[in-house]
């Protein structure tokens, strides 16, 4: 597995190769520029209102997003071995599908606050009184190592690789199982390449730096004698010569800005080979169907819970209209307002009971009787 590593550490030096693409510098290059004016022109505005500095820093952040997709897009290509695509067709491709990226870190950070959940969780169970303690010397290593893991991962694996996944085409769901599968698989391997990258792309950087501060120290011994003393900064040491200073300063902004595109074409062209070698042998099918598996026991899992806290919801509620009803009856019923009305305000009095017997002889008679059979009495 080592010599493998050291293998395909050797063909990161292929990275450098993405600073000979002339359509990806350009398009990043451009990228950086307008970004870069929509933030200075925010800042112009900011004067007026602070809603400008915000909606100018969106315009920013959203040009920046596409345009550095749509490089990685086209480095995406040269690192497949093939002719990378127009500016065009790799802008297109961005704006069409560089989304799935939020996407993708939406559902990280769900995992990632799952699994601090998790980790809460089972904190709490260590207050236990008996077996907390004991259960907390074995969970407090495990969870150092597994937390420092998954920040580690944050920048060398999931933030690289997550872009590259969408550049090749991947859904979001697609780029989060294969995030997984390479953390599961091939994180080692990984971050020793993802290290050889930024090595690359930081010894470019300080070559091309090294280079143009030479150049403008030549630059600026010869434009001196000549022109006077030029400050690229912008500034000048007379009115006469202010022209030169503002050409001096626009030159040297465009320059540095495309020295810094050369670094950030390799990096992003470096990126896209380590995606590559570290799919490479995974068998996705697997590795997708154990993300779904588990992606649908979580689904599965919170539709059981938001079921159970609705019918908690709906029985609560049921009781409190029961309890509401019981009260309202009983205060009726002891309210005096309410009272029977007498019998003398239009409600009949109920008819007297039948005679039983003759109020004279006390001899039994019928309920139809008019007269007592043993005495003759009228009985009505």
């Amino acid at each position: 597995m080592l010599s493998r590593q050291i293998k395909d550490s050797g063909t990161l030096l292929d990275s450098v190769d993405a600073m000979r693409n002339w359509r990806a510098l350009v398009l990043l290059l451009i990228t950086l520029v307008v970004g870069a004016l929509l933030m200075g022109l925010g800042t112009l505005l900011a004067g007026f209102s602070y809603f400008f500095v915000a909606l100018f820093a969106i315009g920013a952040y959203g040009v920046m997003f596409y345009g550095v997709n749509a490089a990685g897009v086209m480095l995406m290509d040269e690192a497949h071995g093939q002719r990378s695509r127009s500016i065009v067709d790799a802008v297109a491709h961005s704006l069409a599908h560089s989304h799935r990226l939020l996407l993708v870190y939406l559902w990280l950070a769900a995992l990632y606050l799952a699994g601090l959940a998790l980790l809460a969780v089972v904190v709490f169970a260590c207050k236990l009184p008996l077996f907390g303690p004991m259960l907390y010397a074995v969970v407090f290593p495990l969870a150092v190592a597994a937390s420092g893991v998954a920040l580690f991962a944050l920048p060398m694996v999931v933030f690289p690789l997550s872009a590259p996944s969408v550049w090749n085409g991947a859904t979001a769901r697609e780029c989060v199982s294969q995030l997984i599968a390479i953390s599961r698989r091939r994180l080692g391997m990984v971050l020793v390449l993802m290290l050889v990258v930024a090595c690359i792309a930081a010894l470019v950087g300080l070559l091309i730096a090294a280079v143009l501060f030479g150049g403008v120290a030549i630059t600026a011994g010869v434009s001196g004698p000549i022109l006077g003393s030029v400050d690229i900064s912008g500034g000048f040491d007379a009115a006469g010569r202010s022209a030169h200073a503002a050409a001096a300063g626009f030159g040297s902004s465009v320059l540095f800005a495309a020295a810094c595109t050369l670094p950030g074409l390799v990096y992003l062209r470096g990126v896209s080979t380590v995606y590559l070698q570290a799919l490479d042998g995974l068998d996705l099918a697997a590795e997708q169907a154990h993300v779904d598996a588990h992606l649908d026991y979580a689904v599965e899992k919170a539709r059981e819970l938001q079921e159970q806290a609705q019918a908690r919801a709906q029985q609560m509620a049921e009781r409190a209209r029961a309890t509401a009803a019981a009260a309202t009856g009983g205060g009726a019923a002891a309210d005096p307002s309410v009272a029977d009305p007498p019998a003398d305000a239009g409600t009949p009095a109920s008819a007297p009971a039948p005679a039983t017997a003759c109020p004279s002889c006390a001899a039994a008679v019928q309920a139809g009787d008019t007269h007592c059979a043993a005495c003759g009495r009228a009985l009505t």
